[in-house]
């Protein structure tokens, strides 16, 4: 009798697993690097994220029917050689890289809500940048080496549209880059909208970012300006085109930071597969002006070129090899390395593996 009371209950459960699933994801890198600045001394270090970040991650879908999902996608990013936790900005605890919620209609597109990578970070689930084969890694020869953007924000609001003969739009919003407690005007507000175009051989993007805020003290008890509002820009462009046998690709960006940095960067790239691998070859270079140092000395440059080797152990195991070189002259020549920003002649070597579990 208790066999038969269950077999219903069997039925029901089986019945809802299979119109939603759960998946316990990640990635774990670690490798070796070496690294010589000008004026500074040769280091050596193991070093993870050097291209793609450790991270864990659980992800889940419903249908709902008629073409409607819904879903989640909780990922926490963290340092494999210590076990400590990684991409903590903003407050970020458990699941610093992503935490969404989102609904999803094959004609209308995807909602979502949650923490999340901006549209032109080269991070996350909702990423649109493209032309550059070291995107958001690799050190030195990073697309975002020497040009700060915009990388993960609280509090956003996302639409993805459908893919509409090759076209996908992507719009976001965040109320508050780190919390959204404070009256609307004070909080410190990202938005974004990009426009991605992949069919055949091209695949290209150009996506507009834009951020302001506002510098409040507490005077007795009221909320006063100290400063006016500020906002930085972000524009991207990105072209890539697969001939066939090897895919070069073009990238642009216009940047305005808070520290008064305004700057143009170009780059070019290429993947060219190679003996069950692929080659990732890149060369860039920055120039623009930088108000927060000495006037007249404010003119400022960077260039930066590399190349990495990607071979396959496996489907999930990946062992990559790299060298690469950045440099600053002018105004950046006498900050020496701080990051890898504002490198005045410095070199890195790594060789390292990623796996997928």
């Amino acid at each position: 009798m208790k066999k038969l009371l269950a077999l219903p209950i069997l039925f029901a459960a089986g019945t809802v697993s299979a119109a939603s699933s759960v998946t316990l994801y990640g990635i774990i890198e670690e490798g070796a690097m070496v690294m010589k600045p000008k004026h500074a001394d040769t280091t050596v270090q193991l070093k993870d994220a050097f291209d793609l970040g450790s991270r864990w991650g659980i992800k889940g879908v419903e249908e709902l029917g008629s073409g409607t999902s819904v879903g989640f996608n909780l990922e926490a990013g963290f340092h494999p050689e210590d076990g400590s936790i990684a991409n903590n900005t903003y407050g970020a605890n458990a699941f610093g890289r992503e935490s969404v919620l989102w609904i999803q209609n094959e004609k209308l597109g995807r909602l979502a809500m949650g923490r999340a990578a901006a549209l032109g970070s080269g991070l996350g689930s909702y990423d649109m940048q493209t032309g550059y084969a070291f995107m958001n890694g690799y050190g030195l020869i990073g697309w975002d080496n020497c040009m700060n953007n915009f990388l993960r924000v609280n509090n956003a609001v996302i639409y993805m549209s459908p893919n509409i003969a090759g076209w996908t739009l992507g719009l976001m919003y965040s109320n508050g880059i780190s919390g959204d407690t404070n009256r609307w005007s004070h909080d410190r507000h990202y938005w974004g909208a990009g426009l991605k175009y992949q069919a055949g051989a091209i695949k290209s993007s150009l996506i507009l970012e834009a951020e302001n805020k506002a510098t409040y003290a507490t005077v007795n008890g009221v909320q006063v300006k100290e400063a006016p509002i500020t906002a930085k820009y972000t524009v991207n462009y990105g072209l890539e085109y697969n001939t066939g046998s090897w895919t070069p690709m073009f990238t642009y960006r216009y940047v305005t930071q808070d520290e008064g940095v305004k700057a143009h960067k170009f780059g070019l790239s290429a993947l060219i597969p190679y003996a069950g691998g692929r080659f990732k070859v890149a060369a860039a270079y920055m120039f623009g002006k930088d108000e927060s140092i000495k006037a007249g000395e404010d003119k400022i440059n960077h260039w930066q070129v590399g190349a990495a080797y990607e071979y396959p152990l496996s489907k999930r195991t990946v062992i990559k090899p790299f060298i690469g070189y950045a440099g600053s002259g002018k105004g950046w020549k006498n900050l020496g390395y701080a990051n890898d920003g504002n490198i005045y002649n410095a070199w890195q070597a790594y060789i390292g593996m990623h796996h997928f579990f």
